[in-house]
């Protein structure tokens, strides 16, 4: 019973996750089509593959998400480019030049 509480909760969570970079991409999306500059806002899949795999390697697994060092760096490498492009965006948006 605690075992299937533990997967619901874990699948719940990482759906809310793939909701909001889908949110983030598809604000990618709309301020490169209403301004003409690229957002890259594809890559975004990139992080979403990696925090998924990490998310799955953890659920296959065990259910909880500590101690497999291979799923932490997933989870770790999705998590800092998701970072990056966010960061990125903000800037392309506010008007900031890198």
């Amino acid at each position: 019973m605690l075992r299937t509480l533990i997967y619901i909760l874990a699948i719940y969570s990482w759906i809310a996750v793939v909701v909001l970079i889908v949110f983030l991409g598809r604000i990618a999306y709309f301020y490169e089509r209403t301004s003409g500059q690229r957002t890259g806002y594809l890559l975004l899949v990139i992080p979403a593959l990696l925090l998924i795999a990490g998310a799955g390697y953890y659920l296959v697994r065990k259910g909880e998400f500590a101690g497999e060092p291979i799923a932490d760096l997933l989870l770790c490498g999705g998590g800092v480019l998701l970072s990056i492009l966010g960061y990125r965006l903000h800037a392309y948006m506010t008007g900031e030049r890198s």
